[in-house]
């Protein structure tokens, strides 16, 4: 006996009556995100169409939410919030849940309208500090910038003041990522350099002036 193909039933269907299964899936399945629908959908086989089957009718997940008045899950809208007015409210979450590590984090956000915890690297690049302990949160600026120029000393950066190269080398079990301290002083990586000590700016001129001067060669 031949398997029934579902893509063909979809196809069959016109548009209000694709709308309906669609909707009342959802509804069953208390589903907003389109990552809740595959999940649901793999459980429930054949009972709603697939998300290719979607995309090819309707344009998009989104654009089936409209069809139906129901508000899209604005994958984007953490763009409108400050660095700020997020990490207070990623913190509250955090808080609330008494969630220690990423991985459960991860776990826990799904479906509570938060930003998940790749939003929150991109935006952050280090995001650590949102799980880090109470002792981690009272170290000091002073601390930290004594902690930056320590390393710096210890990787013979002095010469260079890389960045780069500091990123890729430095203990991070004894100190916050370099885009934590910046981001929690306010200070550019210029600034920092000059704040602990070194002439960022005089050493970056160097730098480049022996560059021109190779390649005039």
């Amino acid at each position: 006996m031949k398997s029934t193909d579902n893509r063909i039933i979809w196809k069959e269907k016109n548009d209000f009556e694709l709308l309906g299964l669609i909707n009342r899936f959802i509804d069953k399945n208390e589903i907003v995100t389109v990552r809740e629908y595959q999940k649901k959908l793999a459980d429930n086989s054949g009972q709603a169409p697939s998300l290719w089957i979607i995309n090819q009718r309707f344009g998009s997940w989104d654009k089936m939410l409209l069809s139906l008045g129901k508000k899209t899950y604005q994958r984007y809208k953490w763009d409108e919030y400050s660095d700020s007015k997020l990490e207070k409210l990623v913190k509250k979450f955090i808080t609330d849940n008494q969630i220690r590590s990423q991985r459960r984090y991860e776990k826990k956000c799904v479906g509570e309208n938060m930003p998940s915890l790749s939003t929150l690297k991109k935006r952050f690049q280090d995001v650590r500090p949102f799980f880090s302990s109470e002792k981690e949160k009272k170290v000091s600026d002073f601390e930290m910038m004594y902690l930056l120029k320590t390393e710096i000393e210890r990787l013979n950066l002095e010469a260079s003041l890389s960045r780069r190269a500091f990123e890729q080398n430095y203990d991070r079990k004894i100190m916050p990522s370099p885009s934590t301290i910046i981001r929690r002083t306010g200070k550019t990586w210029e600034e920092l350099m000059k704040e602990i000590g070194f002439n960022y700016r005089e050493i970056k001129i160097k730098r480049i002036t022996k560059n021109l001067k190779q390649n005039q060669k």
